[in-house]
């Protein structure tokens, strides 16, 4: 039983060494099984019996396998994957990942199937991750198609591509033969990708903590509730504007104008504790990057501060992107945060062990959908 083991092993061996040097794998399904048992049954049968019709029948089976061989490694030949940039990558959120199929062979590609293998490369590695498989009937030739694959990212953080394989079990569905595309060789900007933080639902809190933290004079004339300045009157202003008892005195109009407020500053402040687990952290920056993106959609300056982070407080179009990335590869540290103004608003999302001191508003973290339905 040890021989047999250890037989097994080694025959897995070379079967991986043999896939990384050609760039193939091979293996049989249940009727690829069949078919070389039947190989092997009426091979022996034909050599201890010497029947030509068994020698015929012998090789008949032995023709089916090797041309198998023949019109699947054509089908591989055919089908170029060339992976495309994808859209913005969620932790928790299905998607897809495009790659681009061309056929630059005059055969047709038959029973197409695409995915692609991915490995952490921020916390030192870890398992692979294979996305879905996403099937191509049939490629003819000098034909492109983009295909969609499916992929499922379980949490934030870099990920490198590390193959594209095109497999297909056409045309007897013997064996399942599957190219391999070495990631080393894709163009630098596709061998990484990004997973932002997952999404969670703090809309509501988002209104709330403006409500609480409100509002600053601007030192300008507008639409807010306190008196600015006066000044004479002009043709088309508004009459219900005019103070009449400061007119009563001078004997000339003059208009009340108010002073215009604007939002404060707000900045996301993640505070992690020694006794915050892994989930612990990864709601909080789940909390975070969710709150951002809510604040920011209602108009407000927003930025994110955290142990070695530091992002400044702005109303752009691109902040969104800056924060959401600096939280995709942060990870709790020993470093200290940075100082901030008087006047900004201190959001503190406090986890574990960790103290709100200092803020305007301590909040939780908000448990993640797919750790709730873990």
């Amino acid at each position: 039983m040890g021989f047999i083991a250890r037989a097994r092993q080694r025959f897995q061996q070379l079967v991986e060494r043999f896939a990384q040097l050609s760039g193939r794998s091979l293996r049989p399904t249940t009727s690829g099984r069949w078919i070389i048992g039947l190989a092997l049954a009426v091979g022996f049968a034909a050599m201890n019996t010497g029947n030509n019709l068994l020698f015929f029948g012998w090789g008949l089976v032995l023709s089916s396998i090797v041309i198998s061989g023949i019109l699947s490694e054509s089908t591989l030949r055919a089908a170029t994957p060339t992976p495309l940039p994808p859209d913005e990558l969620r932790a928790g959120l299905a998607t897809t990942l495009p790659v681009q199929l061309d056929n630059t062979q005059r055969v047709p590609a038959f029973g197409v199937a695409v995915s692609v293998i991915l490995r952490r490369i921020d916390d030192g590695g870890g398992a692979d991750l294979r996305s879905g498989a996403t099937f191509e009937l049939r490629l003819s030739p000098g034909t492109t198609r983009t295909a969609n694959v499916p992929l499922l990212p379980r949490r934030r953080g870099q990920l490198a591509v590390q193959s594209v394989r095109v497999a297909t079990a056409a045309p007897f569905g013997f064996f399942a033969k599957e190219r391999i595309l070495d990631g080393a060789r894709l163009p630098l900007a596709l061998r990484s990708l990004l997973v932002l933080p997952e999404r969670v639902d703090t809309r509501v809190l988002g209104h709330s903590l403006w409500a609480r933290l409100g509002e600053l004079p601007a030192g300008q004339a507008g639409t807010g509730d306190e008196l600015f300045s006066l000044r004479p009157y002009r043709e088309g202003d508004d009459p219900r504007r005019i103070a009449w008892k400061r007119a009563a005195k001078t004997g000339r109009l003059v208009i009340r104008e108010n002073e215009a407020t604007q939002s404060r500053e707000l900045v996301v402040d993640l505070r992690i504790g020694e006794t915050a687990s892994v989930d612990d952290v990864e709601d909080a920056v789940a909390t975070a990057a969710s709150l951002i993106e809510d604040l920011l959609e209602l108009g407000h300056s927003v930025g994110v501060r955290a142990a070695g982070l530091n992002v400044p407080s702005v109303r752009s179009p691109r902040q969104r992107d800056a924060c959401l990335r600096a939280l995709a590869t942060w990870k709790p540290g020993s470093a200290t945060s940075a100082a901030l103004r008087s006047s900004t608003g201190i959001i503190a999302i406090v986890c574990g062990n960790a103290s709100g001191e200092h803020a305007d508003v301590v909040v939780k973290p908000i448990v993640r959908p797919s750790r709730s339905t873990a």
